[in-house]
């Protein structure tokens, strides 16, 4: 077994976390493939919007915001 496994297994023993223990289960069961997340309301707006904005071209690039936060940390 592997060092990593080893550091799992024990943080895994050690919890008593009911919700974090059955994510767990779930995530290794491969449930979680077989679960479809369904959107709410808020979800989908945002999402409309996002779309929106960008067909648009109300935009930034990655590169234009990084620029930006790297001149602004500067001052």
């Amino acid at each position: 077994m592997t060092e990593l496994q080893n550091k799992i297994i024990q943080k895994v023993m050690q919890s008593n976390d009911e919700q974090l223990l059955d994510y767990l289960n779930k995530i290794l069961s491969n449930e979680s493939d077989k679960e479809i997340y369904k959107l709410s309301e808020f979800e989908k707006a945002i999402i409309a919007e996002s779309q929106a904005e960008y067909q648009s071209g109300k935009m930034i690039l990655n590169e234009d915001i990084i620029s930006k936060n790297e001149a602004w940390l500067k001052e």
